[in-house]
């Protein structure tokens, strides 16, 4: 489904001030959707049935997004929303048998599979914080790529800490001008250079040599390098 105007508008409003934020503007924003969806879902999820029967088909949350749950999340609404898993667990757990070692229980055996007639109870639908995730990081940097064909828009890129490197791959693939394209790689080269030099303080003043020198920029170089390649903690759904 193509994004509507309105949300594109609002996307690039909330770009904006997330340029002026500490880290990749997409991670932040695309976190922010998450804990909005959770907020939203912890209020709304006992009289929603349709919550329900999504968060049954999904086996809740994958392990990051049901740890951040746990965090935020009334103790009554993840009660009865786990027993309904539980239970849909405990339907079909039930209706496995042990399958004896017949031909194809050997074949199974030989593949690295077991002889059970089916898996115990798989997931049906994706975790629905990664999904959150995923379409919110989508629209943002097909925002953010659009947008960088209007100046002020472009200049205020120029100035933020840009995009994680997972990011940058991402919009450089969606990037339809060599202006936004430049625009992107100039950024994302500016911001490891940056790196760079903090890393190369950060490594020189460990010298016992250089350790009574005061700290500087260089602290927490090493964090933000990491969520640089990796992205921000959370930012990324969960390698299959």
């Amino acid at each position: 489904m193509q994004p509507s105007r309105t949300t594109e508008t609002q996307g690039n409003h909330d770009l904006f001030d997330a340029f002026g934020q500490p880290g990749c503007p997409v991670c932040r924003l695309s976190l922010g959707a998450v804990s909005h969806y959770m907020n939203s879902t912890n209020y709304d999820a006992l009289g929603d049935p349709a919550i329900r029967e999504q968060f049954e088909a999904s086996l809740g949350f994958c392990n990051l997004h049901a740890h951040q749950w746990l965090d935020e999340a009334f103790v009554l609404g993840t009660a009865q929303m786990y027993r309904d898993v539980i239970r849909s667990v405990d339907r079909e757990l039930r209706g496995q048998s042990f399958q004896g070692r017949g031909m194809g229980g050997r074949m199974a055996s030989l593949l690295g599979g077991n002889a059970a007639a089916s898996p115990v109870r798989q997931p049906t639908l994706p975790c629905p914080a990664c999904a959150v995730l995923e379409e919110t990081e989508t629209r943002l940097i097909r925002t953010l790529v659009k947008g960088l064909a209007d100046e002020p828009f472009r200049n205020a890129y120029a100035e933020s800490d840009g995009l994680c490197l997972p990011h940058v791959r991402n919009a450089l693939a969606m990037a339809s001008s060599r202006e936004a394209f430049d625009s992107l790689k100039e950024r994302a080269l500016a911001t490891q250079a940056t790196l760079l030099a903090h890393l190369d303080e950060s490594i020189r003043k460990h010298d016992y040599r250089f350790r009574h020198e005061p700290a500087a920029d260089e602290v927490g170089s090493p964090a933000r390098a990491v969520a640089h390649i990796a992205g921000s903690k959370g930012a990324m759904p969960p390698r299959s």
